[in-house]
């Protein structure tokens, strides 16, 4: 039986036209007026959900994020003073501290980074933030030194998930114009952390509080509670986190465009008190094929989405941005981490000045037997001023960051904090200006971290982004870690090896951040 091309046109277009109507449920008009309407990406699509009380929300959700991130660094330079007896430490042993819960960071990095972007960015969050939680309350009841470090060890080996997506988070709910001022207000919150971390200190550990449980099997003194306070953060974030929805900016990178609208259309709403359906955008474009693979499957492909981003052109930024955050980690970090100890030290024991606090001499007299160092509220408010410092430098910052550039910021900062870091053995026996050149120091430091995390989020695209952010965490852990443990070393040869290595780390930071290219108010990829 032979068909004309007449007939065969015309049976093809009733096929067709059945076909779709089956499908969707639509006719043919209504068809053509949905291939029509326009698509919108998601930098019209997130822009057209306006700023209102979603992004307040947002913030006021991940605030304790970024408090635990805090804690979970800094808690330990605040109890050696006290646990320096308890558990029979030496000075060097505060370093090994710190340096376990960064190492516990650097070694699940890149576990994190893949599962985060292929797995979505809420699951994680709220997952990784109560567990951490639960391990640091295990950390908190520690009787032992290698306890305590085990616990500190889980605790960076499951926060790190969490604060690695934290940032592309935040990232990929605003638009772009408001982006880089959103991290530096995060950023922000940190200096909030810092400024209370120390406060609760004072409050707690200065209290000679001792419980004992199960017939003595179990000692809590002072510094236990306040560890134990401390973990209750992460674990009020991970329940904050059930209300926040998806990343619709991750949801478009796997074809999931139905769900991101509808988070989009919720977004639109909050913000704005107007119905959902008056979101004027009704078709996002397709940035992934919507039979992207979902859980295993999803993971199966990992090692295919992971390897552009040790490929040209990804490779080279991210090499030379990973070398500016060690050495801007390197500085800020020793400098933040050591100085709650050094604050303790100067002015006890005759020691005047920065130079002679840090001069080699034993911490504990063992024939005379252990005794801690005597701290007061005096000692514990010039770490909250530390702490408070980068307020100003962070508002000065978010009015410039657009105007300026982020690398022109970051560069000058680091260049500024080294001359800053570098005059810290020359003041003079008064701790004010050992205060007022570390405050400063960290402020500027601060900002050149956040420039930098801004910046990284532009450089790559959604899907190597949580894990292109996972790698320059780590690598910024390593230089913290590299700091804490080379400044105690280095101050066996004097007062002034210690801070010009520092210094010479910050100023290699800022001359780095130069070569890195123009972001600024650059779209999401």
């Amino acid at each position: 039986m032979t068909v004309t091309d007449a007939e065969a046109a015309s049976r093809k277009e009733e096929i067709s036209h059945s076909h779709l109507y089956k499908v969707t449920g639509l006719s043919s008009s209504n068809l053509e007026k949905l291939a029509q309407e326009p698509e919108s990406d998601f930098e019209e699509a997130i822009s057209a959900t306006g700023y209102g009380w979603f992004n307040v929300v947002l913030l006021l959700c991940t605030l304790p994020a970024f408090w635990s991130a805090v804690s979970i660094t800094s808690a330990a330079s605040y109890i050696f003073t006290r646990a320096q007896c308890d558990m029979e430490l030496r000075l060097h042993d505060l370093g090994t501290v710190t340096a376990m819960s960064y190492i516990g960071m650097i070694s699940s990095a890149m576990v994190w980074g893949y599962v985060s972007d292929t797995l979505g960015r809420r699951s994680i969050l709220v997952w990784g933030c109560l567990s951490s939680g639960l391990v640091e309350v295990v950390a908190a009841v520690s009787q032992s030194f290698t306890m305590l470090l085990i616990m500190r060890f889980a605790s960076g080996f499951l926060f790190n998930g969490p604060f690695a997506v934290l940032i592309s988070y935040l990232a990929e709910l605003h638009r772009a114009d408001l982006r880089a001022r959103v991290i530096l207000l995060s950023s922000f919150f940190f200096t909030l952390a810092n400024t209370t971390l120390p406060l609760l200190a004072w409050a707690i550990i200065t209290q000679d509080w001792e419980f004992t449980l199960f017939g003595g099997g179990m000692v809590i003194h002072s510094w236990n509670i306040f560890l134990l306070a401390t973990a209750m953060v992460p674990i009020l974030t991970g329940l904050a986190a059930i209300c926040l929805p998806e990343s619709p900016k991750f949801l478009m990178s796997r074809g999931r465009n139905d769900e991101a609208l509808e988070i989009l259309k919720k977004i639109y709403s909050w913000n704005t008190g107007r119905p959902a359906e008056t979101y004027p955008i009704n078709r996002l474009a397709q940035e992934k094929h919507p039979q992207r693979g979902r859980g295993l499957k999803a993971l199966q492909g990992g090692v295919a989405q992971l390897s552009p981003l040790f490929r040209p052109p990804h490779v080279a930024w991210l090499l030379l941005i990973c070398v500016a955050h060690v050495c801007c980690m390197f500085g800020a970090n020793t400098v933040r981490l050591w100085y709650p100890q050094l604050a303790a030290m100067i002015g006890s024991e005759g020691n005047a000045s920065l130079c002679s606090a840090i001069a080699p001499q034993p911490l504990v007299d063992e024939a005379a037997g252990c005794t801690p160092i005597q701290t007061d509220m005096l000692t514990y408010l010039q770490n909250a001023v530390v702490g408070a410092g980068s307020v100003l430098t962070y508002g000065i910052g978010g009015m410039l960051i657009n105007r300026c550039g982020k690398k022109m910021v970051a560069g000058v900062c680091g260049v500024v904090g080294a001359v800053f870091v570098g005059l810290l053995p020359l003041v003079g026996s008064s701790s004010f200006p050992v205060v007022a050149i570390v405050t400063t120091a960290l402020a500027l430091t601060a900002l050149c971290s956040a420039s930098l995390s801004s910046i990284a989020v532009d450089l790559f695209p959604t899907s190597l982004r949580v894990m292109a952010m996972a790698v320059f965490l780590m690598m910024g852990r390593m230089g913290t870690i590299s700091g804490t443990i080379i400044f105690p070393v280095l101050i066996d040869f004097g007062c002034l090896p210690p801070f010009l290595t520092i210094a010479a780390a910050l100023m290699a930071c800022g001359v780095a951040c130069f070569f890195l290219p123009k972001t600024t108010l650059k779209r999401l990829e």
